[in-house]
């Protein structure tokens, strides 16, 4: 069916004419979203396992196993608990950044949230033997796919995401995972802030949450026939082929990806699309020349609509730009300020609404761009497909929290959620960082955490009031992982209490 659309496409003729744009009843259509309220009282690991879940991490545990046994003749004897402590450590480095990963167990700038949960030499381990695939059972049709051995991740993970109902509007782009290494995948992009990477196809909604992705590997069949909406619009069906049909979604790109039957093919499937785009791609389409524009002054516009009601616009700000729509136009124009070097002041300068539109919605691939570069600490690895394996790991960090927020604004909207990077008790000792007197410190700790029945290992410290206890107990037994004083004794114990499971 994709083939006999393109080829139909590349049939048609578009004639553009200078007329009345007639905007569509594009109404969107939302999915049933079910399990808000089941998660009412998850908590972030919960969320987090919603991606990345057990199933995920026991296959990875048995390859990582296996793949250490094919490499050094004895199992590394790992468990789905172990690669979830891993996972739990990197998020940790990539909250408070050293220099190196073995600054985190030295002891001038150790961090107890990474040193305490294992040791160094565990960990280094772990990272050389981690593996998802078994190298042995893979056929040399499966080895076609140049990204084999990090497959069986991907998919699962990607299967996590779109379960997800969408948002309304979605922005498909790049994402450049930075590598300087070498790998037949990395491609170098000198527009972009990290030049040498491995570069993915990526639609994300406006929160920046990221429901589809697939890494660029190249011209797969090159001898094949070139479709009529290019290989970067055969990316934006990809990414748009697992979005619901007739629901009235609005997909933004810009020009790397837009052409004019791309727009069509998209519309035909009820879904609508704005983005920028070359003049280049669009055959029989005269628009007003640059320096007319520019004699008219900033804000000025022209414009053309084919016989599919889609409408092109030029705006002239400081310099022109071009952009097709399939449900906005020029009205209503609105007013931006933009600074006027002439007369040095601020001037309003007229924008139509497809400019307004796509600005607003183009930016969810960059956002989830910034959130990714915010806490992401770098592994130096000889395999390139980790990097890949560690950027998804944080995708599914920021999508946890999106899907969080998301839930909080539905059943909570007063109440401020909590930021991506929750700040938790001094990393010092009591004596550098005292507490201030008359405050008592916090001690909320998670359910999962308090009953996951692993490392609760009871110290003695300064006698403080018992967490568990309503009445008035002091003890000065400590629980190392909690950090809360509970009371022991051989009439009560309230270190087995709070830590047992209900």
């Amino acid at each position: 069916k994709l083939n006999s659309v393109k080829a139909n496409a590349q049939r048609k003729e578009y004639r553009w004419r200078k007329i009345k744009y007639q905007a569509p009843s594009i109404d969107f259509i939302a999915s049933v979203e079910e399990g808000t309220e089941d998660r009412c009282d998850w908590t972030p690991y919960m969320y987090f396992k919603q991606f990345v879940t057990d199933e995920m991490l026991e296959e990875t545990a048995e390859q990582t196993n296996l793949y250490s046994v094919q490499k050094e003749g004895k199992s590394v004897n790992t468990t789905a608990k172990e690669i979830e402590q891993v996972l739990g450590m990197y998020i940790h480095m990539g909250l408070v950044q050293m220099s190196s990963v073995r600054a985190y167990w030295e002891m001038e700038t150790r961090l107890p949230a990474v040193c305490h949960v294992m040791s160094r030499d565990r960990f280094l381990k772990l990272l050389t033997v981690i593996h998802f695939q078994d190298n042995l059972s893979v056929s040399d049709d499966a080895k076609k796919d140049k990204l084999w051995k990090l497959r069986p991740w991907l998919q699962k993970l990607g299967e996590q995401f779109l379960c997800i109902p969408p948002e309304e509007s979605h922005a498909v782009d790049e994402i450049m995972v930075p590598f300087k290494g070498k790998s037949h995948l990395r491609v170098y992009m000198p527009a972009k802030p990290h030049k040498w990477g491995f570069k993915m196809w990526g639609r994300a909604g406006q929160s920046g949450f990221l429901y589809d992705f697939d890494i660029c590997q190249g011209a797969e069949n090159p001898d094949r026939e070139k479709s009529e909406v290019g290989v970067t619009g055969e990316a934006v069906l990809k990414m748009t082929s697992t979005l619901p049909a007739g629901k009235n979604h609005k997909v933004f790109a810009d020009n790397y990806f837009t052409s004019v039957p791309l727009v069509q093919h998209l519309k035909e499937r009820g879904i609508h699309y704005v983005g920028t785009i070359r003049m280049n791609r669009m055959k029989h389409c005269t628009m007003m020349d640059e320096k007319e524009l520019k004699k008219n002054g900033r804000g000025s516009m022209n414009f053309r609509v084919n016989q599919e009601n889609n409408i092109v616009v030029r705006w002239y700000d400081n310099k022109a730009v071009n952009l097709i729509s399939s449900f906005v136009g020029t009205e209503p124009v609105g007013n931006v300020k933009r600074w006027d070097r002439k007369s040095k002041t601020h001037i309003m300068v007229p924008r139509p609404a497809i400019v307004e539109t796509y600005n607003k919605f183009m930016g969810g691939v960059d956002l989830l761009d910034m959130l990714s570069a915010l806490y992401k600490f770098s592994f130096r690895s000889r395999r390139w497909y980790m990097y890949i394996w560690w950027n998804t790991v944080t995708v599914a960090v920021i999508n946890a929290w999106n899907l969080y927020r998301r839930d909080q604004k539905k059943l909570n909207p007063k109440k401020k959620p909590v930021p991506l990077r929750r700040c938790g008790r001094p990393l010092s000792s009591p004596e550098e960082t005292p507490t201030p007197p008359g405050k008592r410190p916090s001690c909320s700790v998670p359910l999962d955490v308090r009953r996951d029945g692993i490392d609760h290992f009871p110290t003695w410290e300064t006698q403080q009031r018992c967490k568990h206890c309503t009445g008035n107990h002091f003890s000065h037994v400590y629980c190392e992982k909690c950090e809360v004083h509970l009371y022991l004794n051989k009439d009560r114990n309230c270190f087995c209490a709070y830590h047992k499971m209900k």
